[in-house]
C-alpha cells in the first residue's frame, strides 16, 4: 500500500497536512455514502411504477419499499467489521462495485417475486453508512468527531436523488435507464475511490465475531444508541422511501408532486444531521437527544390530523429533529467505544436500518386491514418518550456533569443553546395549534397576521428569558425544591388544596399587592383582570380558534364554533350577545382604571416618584393605555360614527398591540409570567416549616430550616461564593441577628486596632496630622 500524506509531512507541515488529508477522506466517503444511498432508495422512489406494473396491494407495496431496507441494515454489522479489519479504500470500493452490479440486475426482472430478490441484493448499499462512519471517525479527532460525522450524514441527502429525480427520468427515459445509469456511476466512481482514497495511519484494530460478542453482550449501551438510531434514521428511512406511496395514497398527489415532498423531508433532515453533530460537540450528544425525543413525540401526533397542512408541519419536524438525532447518536459512538468504532457503528446502523424496516410494513398493513394510519404515529410518539426517559437515565447525567466543567462563557453559551431550543419548540408548537385549531387556516383571518406573527415573537421571546431565568443557579434550586415540595408523599393532598387557596388569593385576588396598599392593590388587579379577559378574547380570535357564523336559515342567529366543533346558538340582540361581542370594551374600562390609578400613585407618592425608571414604570402603562384608547375609539367609529376614521384607526390599534407584543419579553410586564412561579416558593416554605431546623452557633437559637441552609450554600458556591470558616463551618451557620452583631463586632475592633497603632496626638487621639506635627 502506498505511503499517506501523514507519514511522507515534512518537519512542520504536520497539521496542515493532517487537515487537508482528514478534508479530502470526509469529502470522499460523503460522495460515496450520498451515491450508495440514491442506488438503496430507488426502489423505494420508483414504487407508483412497480405498483402499477404489477398490480400490488398496500402491503405488497410496502414489502417492496422495505426489502431494501432489510439487507442494508442486516449488513451493516459485518461491513463495519470488515472496515475494522481491512480499512474504508478496500470495503467501500468493493461495496460500490457490488451495489453497481445489483442495479444493472433490477431491469432485468420480470416479476413481483424476481423483483423482490433484485430489491433485496439493491439494499446492500444501505450498509455504506457504517463504512464510511468508521472510516471519517478514524481519520477524525475526538473533539470534532460530532460535526464531522455529521457533515458526512449528508450523504443521505442522495436519498432525496432517488425519490425526486428518479421518477422524472423514468417519466422521460423509463425506470430501466434510472437503475442502468446508476450503475453505470457506482462503477465509475469505486474506480476513482479506489485510486483517490486512503486509509488513516493509525490501523484499526482487527474485529472478529469473537471479539465482537462481548460488546454485544457487556455493553447495553451499545445496544441502547441502536435503539436511538432506531427511532432517529429508522424514522428517516421509513419516511424517505415510504413518504411518496403515503402521500399518493393519503392525499391523492401526482408523483411527481409526492417525490418533491419527499425529497424536501429527506434534505431538511440532511441539513439537520450536521447541525446535530456541532451541537453534540458542544452541549452533548445526550442533551440533544433529550430534545429530539420530546419534539418527535409531539409531532408526531400532527401526522395523525388527516390533513395535508398539520401532516407536513408534523413531517417536516419529525424530519428536522430525526436529523439532529442522527448527528447526536454518532457523537455519542466513538465517545463511549473509542477502539470499537467499527463494530459498534455497525451493530447501531443495523438497527437503525431495521428501525426503517418495520414502519412501511406497519402502515401498510394498518391501511389494509384498518383503513387507517393513525395508530402508527401513536406508536411513534409513545416510543420516542420511552427513549426519552431511558436517555435522561443513562447518558444525561454523564452530559451535565460535562457541562459543569466547562469554562463560565462556555456555559453561559450553553444556557442560551438550551434557552433558544425551548423557545423554537413552543413558538412551533404554538404555531402548529394555530393551524391545526384554525381548521388547516380555513378560520383564520388573513387580515391578522401581524398580530399572529406579533404573538410568535412574544412566545419565542417569553420562553427564551423564562428559561434563562430558570437556569439562574438560586431560580433554578427554588424551582426544583417547590416541585419536590409540593409532590411530596407526605403532604401532596394537602399542596393540592394550597395550590388552590393560594392561586385564589396571591394570583386571583392579588392578596399580597393589596397588603401593601389599597389602592396599590385595587390599581394592580384592575390591570391584570383587563389584560387577562383582552388576552382570553383575542387570542383565540386571532388565532382562528374561535369564530362566529350566522346559523343557516335564520339570520337573527349566530353559531359559536371552538376548534371548527360547533358548540352554542344564540340570538344576535341578545343581552348574551351583547356583553361577549363587547368584551374587550369591558376589558379597556378595567385597564383605564387601573392605569388612571397606577399614574396617581407615581405622582404623589414621593418614594415611588424618586425610584421609578421610564422604561420600567412608565412606559408599560402607556402601551396598555395606548391600546385600551385606541380600541374603544375603533368601537366609538363603527357604532355611532358609521366607520369614520376606521381604517386609520385599525392601523394605529394594531401597531400598539404589535409593539406590545414585541416588547412584552424584554420589559417589566415579564414579571406577570414569572409571578405564578412564586407560588412554589410557598410549599419550599411550609416543606421547610416541617423539617429540622438550624441552630445558630453563636446564640444556639433556630432561625431557618436546615434544607434552605444548606441549598444556600450549594447556591453560593454555584456563583462562586466561599463562606467556609477556619474549624469547617461555615457563614450560613449564623443567624442573620448574630451576623449584624459579628459585623458590628469586627468593625469595633477594626478600629480599636487602627487607633491603638497611631502615636497618640496632642488631644489624646490618633489622626493624620501626627506624623507632621511631630517633624
Amino acid at each position: 500500500m502506498r505511503e499517506t500524506s501523514l507519514e511522507r509531512m515534512p518537519p512542520g507541515g504536520h497539521a496542515t497536512d493532517a487537515t487537508g488529508s482528514q478534508t479530502r477522506a470526509l469529502v470522499l466517503a460523503t460522495i460515496s455514502f450520498a451515491l450508495s444511498f440514491a442506488a438503496w432508495g430507488l426502489v423505494g422512489g420508483l414504487a407508483s411504477v412497480f405498483t402499477g406494473l404489477y398490480r400490488l396491494t398496500a402491503s405488497e407495496t410496502a414489502l417492496l419499499v422495505a426489502v431494501p431496507v432489510l439487507l442494508g441494515s442486516l449488513a451493516r454489522l459485518p461491513m463495519g467489521m470488515l472496515t475494522d479489519r481491512f480499512g474504508g479504500r478496500l470495503v467501500f470500493t468493493a461495496l460500490l462495485a457490488f451495489s453497481s452490479l445489483a442495479a444493472f440486475i433490477v431491469p432485468l426482472t420480470g416479476s413481483y417475486g424476481s423483483l423482490l430478490v433484485a430489491a433485496f441484493l439493491i439494499g446492500m448499499p444501505g450498509s455504506s453508512f457504517a463504512v464510511g462512519a468508521a472510516f471519517v471517525s478514524r481519520w477524525t479527532p475526538a473533539a470534532r468527531q460530532g460535526t464531522a460525522l455529521g457533515v458526512y450524514g449528508l450523504g443521505t441527502m442522495g436519498q432525496s436523488l432517488a425519490v425526486f429525480v428518479g421518477p422524472l427520468v423514468a417519466a422521460r427515459l423509463g425506470w430501466e435507464v434510472v437503475f442502468q445509469g446508476t450503475g453505470a456511476i457506482l462503477l465509475g466512481w469505486a474506480a476513482a475511490y479506489f485510486l483517490i482514497a486512503r486509509n488513516p495511519p493509525q490501523a484499526g484494530r482487527p474485529a472478529t465475531v469473537a471479539a465482537m460478542m462481548p460488546i454485544l453482550r457487556g455493553a447495553p449501551t451499545a445496544w441502547l444508541l441502536g435503539a436511538f438510531y432506531f427511532l432517529t434514521f429508522g424514522g428517516f428511512v421509513a419516511f424517505s422511501v415510504y413518504l411518496p406511496t403515503l402521500l399518493r395514497a393519503q392525499f391523492g398527489l401526482a408523483p411527481a408532486d409526492a417525490g418533491f415532498r419527499a425529497a424536501g423531508f429527506v434534505v431538511l433532515a440532511t441539513l439537520m444531521r450536521p447541525v446535530g453533530g456541532w451541537l453534540a460537540d458542544r452541549i452533548g450528544g445526550a442533551q440533544v437527544l433529550s430534545w429530539v425525543f420530546g419534539g418527535v413525540a409531539l409531532f408526531s401526533l400532527l401526522l395523525t390530523w388527516p390533513s395535508m397542512v398539520p401532516f407536513t408541519v408534523g413531517a417536516l419536524g419529525c424530519a428536522m429533529l430525526m436529523g439532529l438525532g442522527n448527528g447526536a447518536v454518532f457523537k455519542l459512538v466513538p465517545e463511549h467505544f473509542p477502539k470499537d468504532t467499527g463494530t459498534v457503528t455497525g451493530l447501531v446502523g443495523a438497527l437503525g436500518g431495521v428501525g426503517g424496516f418495520f414502519p412501511p410494513l406497519l402502515l401498510g398493513l394498518f391501511s389494509d386491514r384498518l383503513g387507517v394510519l393513525w395508530p402508527g404515529f401513536l406508536l411513534l410518539s409513545a416510543t420516542a418518550l420511552a427513549l426519552r426517559a431511558a436517555n435522561q437515565r443513562v447518558f444525561h447525567a454523564g452530559d451535565v456533569a460535562w457541562t459543569q466543567s466547562l469554562p463560565v462563557a462556555a456555559r453561559q453559551a450553553l444556557e442560551r443553546v438550551r434557552a433558544g431550543a425551548w423557545g423554537a419548540l413552543v413558538t412551533a408548537t404554538l404555531a402548529a395549534a394555530i393551524v391545526v385549531g384554525s381548521r388547516n387556516l380555513q378560520h383564520f383571518d388573513a387580515a391578522l397576521v401581524g398580530y399572529t406573527f406579533a404573538t410568535l415573537f412574544a412566545a419565542f421571546g417569553i420562553t427564551y428569558r423564562y428559561a434563562m431565568w430558570l437556569q439562574r443557579p438560586p431560580t433554578r434550586m427554588y424551582w426544583r425544591r417547590g416541585w419536590q415540595a409540593f409532590f411530596s408523599r407526605r403532604a401532596f393532598g394537602g399542596n393540592t388544596i394550597s395550590l388552590a387557596r393560594r392561586a385564589l388569593l396571591e394570583f386571583a385576588a392579588n392578596a399580597y399587592i393589596f397588603r401593601r396598599g389599597r389602592l396599590r392593590g385595587l390599581a394592580h388587579w384592575l390591570i391584570m383582570w383587563g389584560c387577562l379577559l383582552a388576552a382570553a378574547i383575542t387570542f383565540p380570535l386571532v388565532w382562528g380558534w374561535i369564530h362566529f357564523e350566522t346559523v343557516p336559515g335564520n339570520l337573527h342567529m349566530y353559531r359559536t364554533f371552538v376548534f371548527g366543533i360547533p358548540m352554542q346558538d344564540f340570538p344576535v340582540e341578545s343581552a348574551f350577545a351583547f356583553v361577549i361581542f363587547h368584551g374587550l370594551v369591558w376589558s379597556s374600562f378595567l385597564v383605564i382604571a387601573g392605569v388612571m390609578l397606577a399614574f396617581r400613585r407615581r405622582m404623589i407618592d414621593h418614594g415611588a416618584v424618586a425610584v421609578q425608571q421610564f422604561g420600567q414604570d412608565i412606559l408599560p402603562l402607556l402601551l396598555l393605555f395606548a391600546i385600551s384608547v385606541t380600541g374603544l375609539m375603533l368601537t366609538a367609529s363603527y357604532t355611532w360614527m358609521r366607520g369614520y376614521a376606521y381604517e386609520f384607526l385599525a392601523i394605529l390599534h394594531a401597531a400598539t398591540v404589535i409593539v406590545t407584543l414585541i416588547w412584552l419579553p424584554f420589559g417589566k410586564l415579564f414579571h406577570v409570567f414569572q409571578r405564578p412561579a412564586q407560588l412554589g416558593v410557598g410549599f419550599y416554605k411550609d416543606a421547610g416549616a416541617r423539617e429540622q431546623q438550624a441552630v445558630c452557633r453563636r446564640c444556639s437559637q433556630p432561625y431557618a430550616s436546615l434544607s434552605m441552609i444548606r441549598d444556600l450554600t450549594a447556591v453560593e458556591q454555584e456563583l462562586g461564593f466561599h463562606y467556609e470558616l477556619a474549624d469547617g463551618g461555615h457563614y450560613q451557620h449564623v443567624c442573620p441577628k448574630c451576623r449584624r452583631a459579628l459585623f458590628g463586632l469586627a468593625q469595633g475592633a477594626l478600629w480599636q486596632h487602627y487607633l491603638n497603632a497611631r502615636p497618640p496626638s496632642a488631644d489624646g487621639f490618633g489622626g493624620p496630622g501626627n506624623e507632621r506635627e511631630a517633624g
